[in-house]
């Protein structure tokens, strides 16, 4: 018994009288049906007679039904759905349903009658190959005469079975199966275990009977698919002793016995590789060569694994082997200060911190992919002319999965390795790590800097177990990101001491230093309320600045090894260098940025890190690109280049996009079996649950209507379905995920206003009503100040039925990278993102611990994409990552040449050669060998990276010396000297500012600003 029409109960699985008008219905429901106006009908071709899906895709659909190939001639069908009837009960409307009674059928040759003539089922054969290709469609048998809801004539809850009695239901052809592109024939060897049987039309469809075999014998359509994707666990082995990080930085382990541990670690990798070489012996033909070609990479990486090993205790790199010790009892402790009574959690200044003198290491152990990663690159790290230096090594695991520890033990290695090799020369920055996103950044730095606080106590000699000797420099970490989120100066406006006094005055200080609490103990660096004056860990004057530690029991309450400001960062370059990629366009106009790439005489950075390498495509990754060829030469300025690595999650033709960022060749880790969801070191967790993710695509609906009625149905579960405090809590603040602002506006409005009612509606029918109100809906956007982001971030943190716990967050794309809220089970997804990469980082947001995460996909009916994604549903989520979109970047067109090909130049120029100073510019006209020099170390990268745009490079490089040259006689002859930036308008300069007058060429600032803008007038006709 329903006390609201039908139709709006149901926002799918409904099929409505054919030729009935969506505006007229949605009028009457007091809907709005403009927004829907961006569909179009589909022509007249797509209204055909002999479709018999043609009103599938209808305004208000009248039919639906599925596409499948098989051998089979006896087909049966099976359908169902009900009716509903209406009656006044005390002048209020009741509707009752009345089931259809299920009937069965041999398939019909073209048409059949069902439901006692309210509907019909409509068939298409087509011969293919060795059977045929068959359509089956269910459609209303009912044409609409009037402007008015006919509910009696509608069909609710439909459904259609297809069973193939003699034979089977053969995979659904494609253009995959006869693909010649080398990735999508090994991605259809890797995940053939995920085949199409079925192509559902305005529905998903699903497997209904098959067997182990992969018979599939019964299809079935499916209004609302759900399809849980399997957690990921590292796997390998898990009991080895040479796993334990406690061993391996034991000063009693030696040589001969860490090899032989090492050894049999590998060893078992080995194993399992054979294993894949005898399956692979049994593949159809067309599976042989891209198996052969996955085996290759696998054998690739053990071998580069049994060299490392070699390595690490060869007597000739007895630093190797020491670096290794200490890299872990450095990663050791990071793992232990980690902890939530140490730095893994914030507390006040006084109160009691775990008091940790030799720390208890044994519990923490290296997944298995974590060691293997770092034994594969060693080489490339210890032997600086090594061939494996020049690889690419790419982290790629899932989210979550533990890529950051992996990176960071190779990046406290390399920082070891340098002081013990290199003495004082080893000191310097070492490291430079970058993000893309100045929130995910600033997420990371707090990570990084307990491991550089765990090697700067090391090198202190406070540690019981090692005194090495790393140097009298200390071990630092620095952020390089724009004046927006943290002061770039010591003094002056927007600088450090004027941003500490405005702190000093707040009554809710915010986080304009980022460094929220002390690494090393936990103790706030800045309180939550204003304070008296030694409760702030920050001093800053106007030549100087530095983080001490409030606690003064800390072993850095004197100075942390950390810095924010520019100036310091110059002044004092950090060992390890952290920053967003965009910021190194200051190279070319930033004097001192130099510091930061050699000073003093010590080596230039020798190890490149990048984070998330899947969001370095479209126009940011292009200009990246081709500033990365100034940054990789001036690392290499002294002939070694520098080791690069870098971790994703999601990415596809990863050589394209390693050649056309770095101009080098990309080793993946660890590399995929002959079946995508085992590597050795990865496979589905059997033991929790999966991600579940659900379809809703409501038809006939506004979209208004849709996001009401799903958002309040969602928000109300935890009330109504679960007693448990975990549970309600894990589902309890719903976030939705939008790719627009626009979109997102929307949404807010409706949640403020429509999800209550609905909510008191909802609730009234059981007695639960929820409580919803307007300061409990958030946004995260790029329209929230940096100052708000970690205040809505720890707001995230609070716990149901806490006071200020959020109950609606509203989010676009800032969500997908880095955020990890780890109560968050529960997100609404409005609408398919451009991208399967943005899909997966999206959605893995939630359900990232204990609680199994729920996604429900909100799909637009009138968008082709979300439509195709709908309606192949289950197959689609079965091989998430086999969708994943090759990345483009092009850093050598000749847009993106024009617009920063000078600012490489300069950069090489300034830094390179050491004439930085900013009169400094005009030396161009005695430096020709050294002008021909950077030419060529450009042009070799671009000879790698992008070898069709080599002519038409050197042709661009030879334009800009000559403009460089002519523009420095210029001033010479007026007894001027060239400038890099403005200085006056009496003197000249080399680049300018984009859109100013003077000075030479137009260079950025930032590499996110790379679009012109220009001005268009339109004229009409007369």
């Amino acid at each position: 018994m329903l006390t609201d029409p039908p139709d709006r109960r149901y926002l799918m699985g409904t099929l409505y009288p054919r030729e009935a008008a969506f505006q007229d219905v949605a009028t009457l429901d007091g809907e709005s049906p403009d927004e829907q106006t961006d569909s179009d009908d589909g022509g007249d071709e797509g209204q055909a007679a002999q479709d018999p899906v043609s009103d599938a895709g209808a305004w208000l659909p009248s039919s639906l039904g599925l596409s499948f190939f098989t051998d089979a001639t006896d087909i049966r069908i099976r359908c169902w759905g009900g009716t509903y009837s209406m009656a006044r009960l005390n002048d209020r409307r009741q509707w009752t349903r009345d089931p259809l009674r299920v009937e069965e059928h041999r398939l019909p040759d073209d048409s059949l009658s069902v439901f006692s003539g309210r509907g019909e089922v409509r068939v298409r054969r087509r011969p293919y190959g060795r059977g045929h290709l068959i359509t089956v469609a269910l459609v209303n048998s009912h044409v609409s005469s009037n402007n008015s809801r006919d509910w009696a004539h509608m069909l609710f809850q439909v459904g259609l079975e297809v069973r193939a009695e003699d034979g089977q239901v053969l995979e659904y052809p494609s253009v995959r199966l006869s693909s010649q592109d080398e990735e999508e024939q090994e991605l259809r060897l890797q995940y053939r275990h995920a085949k199409t049987y079925s192509i559902g039309h305005g529905c998903a469809t699903k497997i209904v009977s098959g067997d182990e075999s992969g018979s599939v014998t019964a299809i079935a359509t499916e209004v609302m698919p759900e399809e849980s994707v399997a957690s990921v666990r590292a796997s390998g082995p898990q009991d080895l002793a040479v796993l334990s990080l406690a061993k391996l930085s034991d000063p009693a382990l030696g040589p001969t016995e860490l090899a032989d541990s090492l050894s049999d670690f590998v060893r078992g990798y080995r194993s399992w590789f054979e294993g894949q070489v005898a399956a692979a012996a049994g593949l159809e033909s067309w599976g042989r060569a891209p198996a052969q070609r996955i085996l290759e990479r696998i054998d690739r990486a053990i071998r580069r694994m049994e060299r490392g090993i070699v390595c690490l205790v060869d007597d000739q790199e007895s630093k190797a082997f020491e670096a290794f010790r200490l890299a872990n009892r450095a990663m050791a402790l990071q793992m232990r200060r980690s902890e939530a009574d140490l730095g893994g959690a914030r507390r006040r200044r006084g109160e009691a911190v775990a008091q940790v003198a030799e720390p208890n290491l044994r519990d923490y152990r290296w997944r298995p992919f974590q060691l293997a990663y770092f034994l594969m690159v060693v080489e490339g790290l210890v032997r600086e002319d090594h061939p494996d230096r020049e690889v690419v090594d790419l982290i790629w695991f899932p989210t979550g999965g533990g890529k950051t520890e992996a990176y960071l033990f190779v990046a406290a290695f390399e920082i070891i390795l340098r002081r013990l090799s290199h003495g004082e020369a080893g000191g310097g920055t070492t490291v430079i790590s970058r993000y893309t996103l100045s929130l995910l950044t600033t997420q990371q730095f707090q990570r990084a800097a307990s491991i550089i606080c765990a090697l700067e106590y090391l090198r202190r000699g406070l540690d019981t177990a090692f005194s090495p000797a790393l140097g009298e420099e200390p071990i630092t970490i620095g952020l390089w990101v724009g004046e927006a989120t943290t002061p770039n100066k010591y003094s002056g406006d927007s600088g450090a001491e004027e941003a500490l006094q405005q702190l000093l005055g707040m009554s809710k200080p915010d986080d304009r230093f980022l460094l929220e609490r002390c690494p090393w103990c936990g103790t706030e660096i800045v309180p939550r309320s204003k304070s008296q004056r030694s409760d702030y860990g920050i001093k800053a004057t106007s030549s100087s600045f530095r983080f001490h530690c409030t606690n003064d029991g800390c072993a850095f309450s004197e100075v942390l090894p950390v810095s924010v400001v520019d100036d310091h960062l110059y002044e004092f370059p950090p060992t390890f260098l952290l920053g967003t990629v965009d910021k190194f366009a200051r190279l070319a106009w930033e004097r001192r940025a130099g510091a930061l790439f050699s000073s003093n005489g010590r080596r230039r950075p020798s190890l490149i890190i990048q984070d998330e390498l899947h969001l370095l495509s479209g126009p940011l990754g292009t200009t990246v690109g081709l500033y990365e060829a100034a940054i990789s030469e001036l690392c290499a300025w002294d002939g070694i280049r520098p080791k690069i690595i870098a971790s994703t999650a999601t990415i596809r033709r990863a050589g394209d996009q390693v050649r056309g960022l770095y101009g080098r060749p990309v080793q993946l880790f660890p590399p995929a079996g002959l079946d995508a969801r085992y590597s050795y070191f990865s496979e589905p967790d059997p033991t929790r649950a999966g991600r579940l993710y659900l379809g809703v695509m409501a038809q006939g609906h506004t979209n208004s209507t849709a996001i009401v009625h799903t958002t309040a149905a969602m928000a109300q579960a935890p009330v109504e379905t679960s007693d448990d405090p975990l549970f309600q809590d894990a589902y309890w603040t719903l976030v939705a995920y939008h790719h627009s602002l626009r979109e997102l506006g929307r949404t807010v409005t409706l949640a403020r206003d429509d999800v209550g009612a609905r909510l008191k509606y909802l609730g009234a029918l059981n007695d639960k009503v929820r409580s919803w109100s307007e300061e409990k809906v958030e946004e995260l956007t790029a329209n929230l100040s940096r100052a708000e982001q970690p205040r809505l971030l720890e707001r995230l943190e609070i716990s149901h039925p806490e006071e200020g716990a959020v109950s609606f967050l509203a989010s676009t794309n800032m969500l997908s990278v880095g955020i990890d809220v780890r109560r968050l089970s529960l997100m609404l997804m409005m609408g398919q993102p451009k991208t399967t990469s943005e899909y997966i980082q999206a959605t893995s947001r939630v359900g990232r611990h204990r609680v199994p995460g729920l996604v429900v996909t909100m799909l637009r009916p009138t968008k082709p994409r979300d439509r195709s994604h709908y309606e192949a549903f289950g197959v689609y989520h079965q091989s998430l990552y086999r969708h994943v979109e090759p990345t483009s970047v092009t850093p050598w067109s000749l847009a993106s040449r024009q617009r920063a090909l000078h600012g490489c130049l300069v950069i090489l120029f300034r830094h390179g050669l050491g004439l930085s100073a900013d009169d400094q510019a005009g030396e161009v006209l005695h430096r020709s060998d050294d002008l021909e020099r950077i030419k060529k170390q450009l042009l070799a990268h671009v000879g790698t990276a992008d070898p069709h745009e080599l002519a038409a490079t050197e042709r661009d490089l030879n334009r800009l010396i000559t403009e460089w040259i002519d523009l420095a006689q210029i001033a010479e002859r007026s007894n001027k000297k060239l400038r890099y930036t403005f200085q006056g308008r009496a003197q000249k300069n080399l680049i300018k500012q984009f859109g100013r007058g003077d000075g030479l060429w137009e260079t950025l600032n930032s590499m996110r600003n790379v679009d012109n803008e220009a001005l268009v007038k339109v004229r009409g006709e007369e």
